[in-house]
Formats: C-alpha cells, sequence, structure tokens
C-alpha cells in the first residue's frame, strides 16, 4: 500500500482565517477556523494564523500551501498592501515566516490560486483544461487556468484578473462579494439568505442583484480570457439556489458553463494540489 502525504492548508480570508490538514487525493482530514479582521495588525493577523493552525501544528505534514488576499511578490513570498485585505502585511515576507515558525516547505499564492489549485485538481476542474475560478466571500476571488494551468503573473495574478481587480471589478465587484453586502442591499448577508428561503421577495430581489452583477463578470471575464466555463465557490455561493437563476439569464447565448464546486473546502485542498502539481 503506498504511504500517504499529508500537507496543511490556510486559507486567509477577509473575516476568517482557515486552516486544515489535507490527504495527497484533497480530502480535509481536519479542520479549524478563527475570525480575523482587515484593520487587524500585522501582530494580530500573525497570532490569528497561529490560532487557526494550532489543533494541526506539528503534524507530520510534507508541506504548507497557504492563500492570502493580497498582491504580491509571489515568487519572493512577500506581500503587496495594495486591494489587500490586510495593508498591515505591507512588505512582509510571509513564506519565509511560515517556514521558519511551523518548520515545513511552504508555498504562498494569492488565494484565488489556492481556490483554483483544489479545483483544478480535486472538483469540476478535473474535466476542464480552461475555467475561471470564482471565490464569493468577503471579497470577490478570481483566478484563469489555462491548458491545465492556474496562470499567475508578477504580482500574483495574470493580466485579466489584474484589470478585474484594478480598471473594471471595482466597486462593482463588490455587490457579489460580503464586504458591503449590508450597506449595498440593506441586511447582511445571513439574514438575506434565511428571508429568501421563507419567500420574502425583497430578500429573493437582492440575490436576484447579485446573480446579475456575478454574470457580468464571469461574462467579461470569459471574453479577456477566452474561457469558456465558471467554477463558483465561497461563502456567498451557499445562496446558489437564489443567484443561480439570474447568473443563467445574464449568461443566456453566450454558451459559457457555471457550476457551483460541490468541495467542501476547495481552497484548503488546493494545498495539496499546488504540491503534487510541484512535486509530480
Amino acid at each position: 500500500m503506498l504511504s500517504q502525504h499529508l500537507y496543511i492548508g490556510l486559507d486567509v480570508g477577509g473575516t476568517q482565517i482557515k486552516a486544515g490538514l489535507v490527504s495527497d487525493s484533497g480530502v480535509v482530514l481536519a479542520f479549524n477556523a478563527v475570525a480575523s479582521h482587515p484593520c487587524s495588525t500585522r501582530e494580530q493577523v500573525l497570532a490569528h494564523i497561529d490560532q487557526a493552525l494550532d489543533p494541526i501544528k506539528g503534524t507530520a505534514a510534507s508541506g504548507l500551501g497557504a492563500g492570502f488576499p493580497s498582491f504580491g511578490d509571489y515568487g519572493e513570498g512577500v506581500l503587496d498592501s495594495q486591494l489587500s485585505a490586510y495593508p498591515s502585511m505591507h512588505n512582509f515576507p510571509l513564506r519565509r515566516y511560515l517556514e521558519c515558525t511551523y518548520g515545513i516547505p511552504t508555498r504562498l499564492v494569492p488565494d484565488a490560486n489556492l481556490l483554483a489549485y483544489g479545483l483544478r485538481h480535486f472538483g469540476e476542474g478535473k474535466h476542464c483544461e480552461n475555467f475561471i475560478a470564482i471565490g464569493l466571500g468577503t471579497g470577490t476571488a478570481v483566478s484563469v487556468v489555462q491548458g491545465g494551468e492556474v496562470l499567475t503573473g508578477p504580482r500574483g495574478y495574470p493580466d485579466a484578473v489584474m484589470r478585474f481587480y484594478t480598471e473594471w471589478g471595482w466597486p462593482g465587484a463588490w455587490r457579489h462579494s460580503g464586504l458591503h453586502f449590508a450597506e449595498l442591499y440593506g441586511m447582511d448577508p445571513v439574514t438575506a439568505y434565511k428571508t429568501a428561503s421563507a419567500g420574502d421577495p425583497a430578500a429573493l430581489d437582492i440575490w436576484r442583484k447579485v446573480g446579475k452583477t456575478l454574470s457580468s463578470t464571469i461574462k467579461r471575464l470569459a471574453e479577456e480570457t477566452e474561457t469558456q466555463v465558471a467554477l463558483i465557490a465561497g461563502g456567498l455561493a451557499n445562496a446558489w439556489t437564489f443567484i443561480e437563476p439570474s447568473v443563467r439569464e445574464g449568461l443566456y447565448g453566450t454558451g459559457i458553463r457555471v457550476l457551483r464546486t460541490s468541495l467542501p473546502h476547495p481552497s484548503l485542498s488546493g494545498a495539496a494540489g499546488l504540491f503534487c502539481e510541484v512535486e509530480g
């Protein structure tokens, strides 16, 4: 019987930091999450990371795969403050810190790319050489896979995704993410989901608007990347039943396929995908 490698996944999000012990087949064997906040100091962010990793520290893992919501020099493992969920981490060598602190090889990528690695190796992306990965969370995470490769760039993202973040994604992208949800729609996402589940017309209209904006984002990304498949993940995707109809309406006639992933923790699974790809 072949021995199984284990990996540690670390997904630093805008409001939660998630950690998991992951098998080399992408199964999350142990999971932990702690709250975190964009206004956190560097020391607080690092403390929250340690809290998230605490239950699985010391595990005989072959590597730690981490995703962070920020531009950066990912070749060097150093973060940038522009459009970062954690500005206090500017110029911080996070990869080296994680390797020195936890004593295992570490690979650091943008959080959107960690999601893409999970979908590519263990999710619906196994059957797609080309797709767009979109994580609907506190922010909107976007990554592109072409020819089976997760695309990157000097600041962590390929050109089309950089344009999304810097030229045309903001503030429109906030309309399908959680950070300004209550401000835009008059209720928080959890309340909007519960009231939509009870048939409330106002809440159902909120999710219709979210889906309409998401379809526009998908359409433009598809045009810029010549990619016809979009895979959706993230906390707001839990309301996919309410979002999907207006997404499909907005994409009618384009030939673009949209699927919500069935992976429980695709970004954490991405840690195994990241190392398997490098090692394999």
